[in-house]
């Protein structure tokens, strides 16, 4: 089949991409990474310079990466294939952004199968009356059941090729229309239950609260990392959605800055939940990685309904988990269709298959190949350096020069084509051209120089 007989599909309506959009950026950084790295690096202090960078950097790049999807029509390989030439250096975004969605998915999945193991323990109350060192005990032993891990990641995976199977409009849209007010719902519903607790209000207090003695070259560098988790940017989703775009009647800088801005959102509304019942039992704002799967399941388990509140919680990151799931299947898929020139259920059946592959080294790696260490690192960690600090960087300082050096004058023609309430000037040029490679490879360094 040629790739003009694929049909192309298109967004039911702007709320329709604008919903699926955020569905997709808002992830489990929202909700899992970002409370516990606020936690971690200083609360209100460290929240102040996310919102900087995301402005300064996310929005950016969510411009430029819906506007070349946009203008091309097409998936980001292809795409850029035609604003250039087969085998142009440029067309490298493409494959990086392909290579960094399907690592992500692929370890991305073994968490979202453990927050469904958390909506089942609090649902059936299988975790009433455990301290929280046997909490603990009990989320380590989970990491190490191989069979469990493999049957919740293989119905993950079931389910969304499933919602996919119905295209953009019927499956990917649609499924979004129903987690994201469902996500936005619950952490309303958690955030006035956390401000009712004793003391509650004290965490959102100290979230707001920049406390500038603490402010130094590490938590900016945390803040950056975090800015690039929680965007979505270089990643071949955004590319793909903006190819589903209408060329004359959608403003991308509106929509573009209501998408990452909205992740933002959720991730402070989400800190509000967390930290309100954080403060409100004593705990420690600091326990990092272990906030959400740990510490949190034992507050909910002393509290009264706690039951009803930590199912609801886990509820809540399992939308925002799935609909980032889908959202980078979406970009694997539509890459997959337009570059191959086949069929959408094929391309499908072909991500899934190259993602659960690069799934089986992550479930391993707890277990019976916990000996295997490439550069020092167990897989989990390792897969998601790749992704973060590999592929995802070169895919965002390759859309940034393109854009200020190849592409400007119909960026600057298009990016503000349908555009309503503002439009971008043209002295952003040296912003994509110097400002945001230089922070790219500022994260990069920094970022690797944490791993060693």
């Amino acid at each position: 089949m040629s790739e003009q007989a694929v049909k192309k599909e298109g967004w039911g309506s702007a709320f329709g991409f604008i919903i699926t959009s955020i569905g997709y950026a808002v992830g489990l950084g929202a909700i899992w990474k970002f409370p516990y790295m606020i936690g971690m690096n200083g609360g209100g202090v460290f929240l102040l310079v996310c919102f900087l960078l995301i402005m300064l950097v996310a929005v950016p790049l969510c411009w430029a990466e819906l506007t070349l999807g946009r203008y091309t029509q097409k998936s980001v390989i292809v795409g850029m294939r035609d604003l250039t030439r087969k085998g142009s250096p440029w067309v490298v975004l493409g494959w990086t952004g392909l290579a960094t969605c399907m690592i992500l998915a692929s370890y991305y999945i073994t968490i979202v199968s453990d927050v469904m193991f958390y909506i089942f323990k609090f649902v059936s109350g299988g975790l009433n009356g455990m301290s929280i060192q046997e909490i603990s005990s009990y989320y380590s032993a989970l990491q190490v059941d191989m069979p469990y891990k493999f049957i919740t990641v293989i119905i993950l995976y079931a389910a969304t090729v499933l919602v996919l199977m119905g295209g953009v409009q019927k499956g990917l849209e649609r499924a979004n229309k129903i987690l994201i007010p469902a996500l936005f719902g619950f952490l309303l519903i958690l955030g006035v239950r956390g401000l009712m607790l004793p003391d509650g209000i004290e965490g959102v207090i100290w979230m707001f609260t920049p406390d500038f003695s603490l402010l130094n070259g590490s938590v900016i560098m945390a803040a950056l990392n975090q800015c690039f988790f929680l965007s979505g940017v270089a990643m071949a989703s955004l590319f793909a959605f903006g190819s589903y775009l209408d060329r004359e009647n959608t403003d991308i800088p509106f929509s573009g800055s209501v998408i990452v801005m909205s992740n933002l959102v959720v991730a402070i509304l989400a800190g509000a939940a967390i930290f309100t019942s954080l403060f409100a039992y004593d705990m420690d704002v600091t326990s990092g990685a272990g906030l959400v799967f740990q510490t949190l399941p034992y507050v909910f388990c002393d509290m009264p309904g706690g039951m009803i509140w930590g199912t609801l919680f886990f509820l809540l990151v399992f939308a925002a988990g799935w609909s980032s799931m889908l959202g980078l299947y979406e970009g694997a898929t539509s890459v997959i269709v337009d570059s191959l020139g086949i069929g959408r259920k094929k391309a499908l059946l072909i991500a899934t298959a190259i993602m659960f592959v690069l799934t089986i080294p992550t479930v391993l790696g707890t277990t019976v190949w916990v000996d295997v260490r490439p550069l020092g690192m167990d897989l989990f960690t390792f897969m998601d350096f790749v992704a973060m600090l590999v592929t995802l960087p070169i895919g965002a300082v390759l859309i940034s020069l393109f854009v200020g050096l190849k592409f400007w004058d119909k960026f600057m023609e298009h990016v503000n084509t349908g555009a309503k309430y503002f439009k971008l000037p043209n002295i952003l040029r040296v912003w994509y051209v110097v400002v945001l490679p230089a922070i790219t490879i500022l994260v990069v360094i920094f970022g690797i120089k944490g791993y060693f």
